[in-house]
């Protein structure tokens, strides 16, 4: 008998070593991976234009506006068709941060894209930091009291492929994301001293978050659910009122342009079950622990129901995931969204699993970490993004090669230049305004009948407005677009198909 239970012991260690191991190779597998990732697309020296997230070329434009000084809401109706579809703190902070640096150390605003990555990183960091800050203050027995495994934790947590190029990239997912984090910590802390100092600064911060992005919410109606359930009212209602007040002072002050493009900008975007399911398989696929996380902690939840409320951070951090999981199910099925609407889910779940995983069985928790483990290193290094460590994606960089095409040729063709590629519309790309950075939810409001000055580029093209059109041979512009223009160049490669053209009796700049 007590060499059977001699045998059971030493195999559940052997089994707990295989789960640290594993969560370390993950971990290491994570960190290289997005190592690379920012090498692909950061650089002191070289300001590469590698579309990191769909869409990125629209943040940058705005806050190029904003460095030059220009207004960065404008109606997205009217010429030039662009749009600042995120709320004002990640432009005015990226904008703030990237105008002082771009005078300091006299760069052109082409270096806006690497500013705005470095900002993202240092956030994604300070969210890290926020993990483990929890980890310190609510960690108990079990296998992530050990420092090792909790360092892979929170490093697959932070880092994660999942997490990814939304990491670093020039959005605000980032940023929203730390904060949210911070005032979930406020929130766990008041739970335990009974601080209302801490409510308010959590109400600040959960502000902050929505002020980057304003989908940012989860974890913060996560917090007021938990509230309620614990039946903390004045703690709920100081949270509440608090975060609406500002909100709603902001969203006054901000005038009706700030809410249009703020509130309603993507009203006409579809809504797809099919996306939805597709983006919660690649969330999956991307971090295999969220699911594992999200049903062990629910399923325990639900097990011991009755006692959660003697658990106040549990109970706090387990409602979030359930609010979390909630909002990216239904939210992700809308036309333009991606996997990143699970990252808050699969954050909060990472931290609800580690402070609940010392009351979950110790051998399901080995075997399923092992498993998730081995999933996402042989996912990191067999999936095409493994192909990082030996593809040249800088001197592939696409985004790049079109710009340098589109910025040589157009020296010697007349303005203002119209682009079907967005990133050949920026800036840096085409001096002569206006620059028609044209929204993505562009086509789908002139599909619902949303009438636009002019007509939109396609009249004005037709019209005869552009000196210059370029287009790819991914577009086929009709007889009529083009009846006052000329082919007068064109560019071809084995990545690139572009054709220029000229406005006739359009003089040459």
């Amino acid at each position: 008998m007590l060499s059977l239970r001699y045998m059971s012991e030493r195999a559940e260690q052997n089994l707990r070593r295989t789960a640290e191991v594993s969560l370390l190779l993950a971990a290491a597998a994570s960190l290289i991976l997005w190592l690379v990732r920012i090498y692909n697309v950061v650089s002191a020296a070289t300001p590469y234009l590698l579309a990191t997230t769909g869409y990125e070329w629209e943040d940058l434009f705005s806050i190029w506006k904003f460095t030059q000084h220009q207004a960065v809401y404008a109606d997205p109706h009217r010429i030039p068709f662009a749009v600042s579809s995120y709320n004002w703190a990640f432009y005015y902070f990226y904008g703030s941060v990237a105008n002082a640096w771009l005078h300091l150390l006299h760069l052109d605003a082409v270096s806006i894209a690497t500013i705005g990555r470095l900002i993202s990183l240092i956030f994604t960091l300070i969210t890290g930091g926020i993990f483990w800050l929890i980890w310190r203050d609510f960690r108990k027995a079990g296998l992530f009291a050990n420092p090792r495994v909790a360092w892979a934790w929170i490093l697959i947590a932070t880092l994660s492929p999942l997490a990814g190029y939304w990491s670093f990239t020039v959005r605000p997912d980032a940023g929203a994301l730390a904060f949210e984090a911070a005032g979930l910590y406020a929130i766990l802390r008041c739970l335990r001293k009974q601080d209302d100092r801490l409510i308010f600064l959590a109400a600040l911060l959960f502000y902050a978050a929505w002020a980057f992005k304003q989908s940012s919410v989860t974890l913060l109606a996560g917090s007021a659910l938990a509230l309620i359930l614990l039946k903390r009212w004045r703690a709920f209602l100081t949270l509440s009122s608090i975060w609406w007040l500002l909100v709603m002072v902001t969203l006054f002050a901000g005038g009706p342009v700030y809410r249009e493009n703020v509130l309603f900008s993507q009203l006409h975007l579809p809504m797809q079950v099919s996306l939805g399911l597709t983006n919660a398989l690649r969330a999956e696929c991307k971090n295999p622990f969220l699911w594992l996380c999200i049903v062990a902690v629910l399923s325990l939840s639900w097990r011991n129901f009755r006692t959660l409320a003697s658990r106040p951070a549990e109970a706090a951090v387990t409602v979030v995931v359930l609010f979390s999981l909630c909002f990216a199910l239904v939210t992700s099925c809308k036309v333009g969204a991606n996997d990143n609407y699970y990252i808050p889910a699969a954050w909060s779940a990472m931290l609800a699993f580690a402070l609940a995983a010392e009351r979950m069985h110790s051998r399901w928790v080995a075997e399923g970490l092992a498993v998730c483990s081995w999933l996402m290193t042989g996912a990191i290094a067999l999936s095409p993004t493994g192909y990082t460590f030996y593809y040249d994606f800088r001197s592939q960089d696409f985004t790049y090669n079109v710009a340098t095409i589109v910025t040589e040729k157009l020296r010697h063709l007349p303005a203002p230049a119209f682009a079907i590629e967005p990133y050949a519309n920026m800036p840096w790309v085409q001096p002569a305004a206006p620059h028609f950075v044209v929204a993505d939810t562009y086509y789908y409001d002139r599909k619902a009948g949303v009438p636009v000055e002019d007509g939109g580029w396609e009249n004005l093209a037709a019209e005869g407005y552009f000196g210059t059109l370029v287009f790819d041979q991914n577009y086929n512009p009709p007889p009529r677009m083009l009846r006052k223009y000329e082919l007068v160049d064109e560019y071809k490669d084995e990545f690139v198909d572009l054709k220029f053209y000229r406005r006739i009796g359009a003089n040459t700049s």
